[in-house]
């Protein structure tokens, strides 16, 4: 049979309209079905959401790990000072509660990695579904081309037509089915490539489920290290409680001292602007404006040191492990390395400083109507009546018998108020 007639006897005019039909219809079918994106928007978007929270995880848990390091080697430096019970016992709360966080942490970045991990799986399981529908019209569409016997030289296929009108159908139809073969196959190819990166992440993400279980369980342990090392301190602190006693009393009221000498330098300093003003005291136009610039940063004023951890609060407290011991604070103590760069946390004026036995140096910065104090300073780099800028060196942390740590006090003094401040409320949070 000639190539000709290989054409034109199975094909009558009706047939051969009905076979093309059908082709184009299986083209048509392969076009609304292979053009769809093979990665859902839903799974990019979930995937660009999960980066960026693994990326908060990631720096958050650096933060909390920092913390513990330096409290770490505070702990270490504490163990040496067998008079510095109270802050022994709160630099291991402090870790306790910073392993807590941590531990917390990992659960967070866990059930974030399960829900990429679940979200990963579903996607694979959709390409490869998406990848035969594509296998399959792909082969009826080849299916139909053999039919109407367009694999042995399809363009004898359009030679072979009857007449000019065919010729163009015949030769727009084989134009399409080419054009969709191609674009099909380079569809399921990228749809292959896809689901093998798809692969890839969910291998990945399980990998990195199972490195972060593993670092709960270690902080697990590091937490009942703590726990265990907290209650033995408690029984060393019980057997020499008699002795500790009697230290805690005379280095409270060696604070108390200090306390008085603060309060009392500070209404000196209220008076002498008092009288200079004769006898009409109230803040300037520049006080104002610096008071109320100090009162919108509450909450988010620098500490006055770049690393330490706070191991005496604010206010009136019970001693942590021994009975009927009282301490009271203007301020907090911040127990830091030994050197540290002490820092003013807002502008202002400096407007005393004086040296107190077993405090060091004291700085006193005024801001309108409120006051900053640092003590237990060495290397003093200010002078009385400097005006200051935020985060300007005030001086050292002094390292004492007792160990090393930097007492900080905030003040309101605007009108007749003579209040100290809780520093945790205006300083940032830690």
């Amino acid at each position: 049979m000639s190539v000709e007639n290989h054409y034109k006897v199975p094909l009558n005019k009706r047939r051969e309209l009905d076979l093309i039909q059908g082709l184009m219809k299986w083209m048509l079918v392969a076009m609304l079905l292979g053009f769809a994106p093979y990665t859902s928007p839903s799974f990019q978007a979930q995937t660009e959401d999960t980066t960026q929270k693994k990326k908060e995880l990631t720096e958050k848990r650096k933060e909390i790990e920092e913390q513990l390091a330096t409290t770490s080697r505070l702990i270490g430096e504490a163990k040496k000072n067998r008079n510095e019970a109270s802050s022994k016992v709160a630099l291991i709360d402090r870790q306790i509660e910073l392993r807590e966080r941590l531990i917390r942490h990992h659960q967070s970045t866990i059930r974030a990695l399960e829900r990429s991990t679940k979200s990963a799986d579903s996607e694979i399981r959709s390409l490869e579904g998406h990848i035969d529908i594509l296998k399959d019209e792909y082969a009826m569409m080849i299916q139909q081309a053999y039919r109407m016997k367009l694999a042995n030289n399809p363009l004898m296929f359009v030679f072979a037509s009857e007449d000019f009108s065919q010729a163009a159908l015949r030769f727009r139809m084989l134009q399409a089915y080419a054009e969709i073969r191609k674009k099909q196959a380079a569809e399921i190819t990228e749809a292959q490539n896809s689901l093998a990166s798809s692969r890839e992440i969910l291998s990945k993400e399980r990998e990195s489920v199972v490195e972060a279980l593993a670092d709960q369980e270690l902080e697990r342990d590091a937490l009942n290290r703590d726990r265990s090392s907290r209650a033995d301190l408690v029984l060393e602190i019980k057997r020499e409680e008699k002795r500790l006693r009697k230290t805690l009393r005379k280095q409270e009221k060696e604070r108390q001292r200090l306390n008085d000498e603060i309060k009392r330098i500070i209404e000196a300093e209220i008076e002498a602007e008092r009288a200079s003003a004769a006898g009409e005291y109230a803040l300037t136009p520049a006080g104002k404006i610096v008071s109320e610039e100090f009162e919108k940063n509450r909450n988010n004023l620098p500490w006055p040191v770049a690393r330490g951890v706070v191991t005496r609060e604010f206010g009136r407290h019970k001693h942590p492990t021994i009975a009927g011991i009282t301490i009271e604070s203007n301020g907090i103590d911040i127990t830091t390395d030994a050197g540290a760069s002490v820092f003013s946390i807002f502008g202002g004026t400096v407007s005393s400083i004086f040296a107190f036995p077993g405090a060091g140096e004291t700085v006193i910065v005024t801001h309108g109507g409120y006051r900053t104090v640092y003590s237990n300073l060495e290397n003093v780099l200010v002078k009385k009546g400097d005006t200051i800028d935020r985060a300007v060196k005030l001086g050292s942390a002094w390292t004492s018998p007792k160990g090393t740590s930097v007492h900080f006090e905030v003040w309101k003094v605007a009108g007749s108020e003579r209040s100290p401040q809780n520093p945790k409320s205006w300083l940032q949070p830690r």
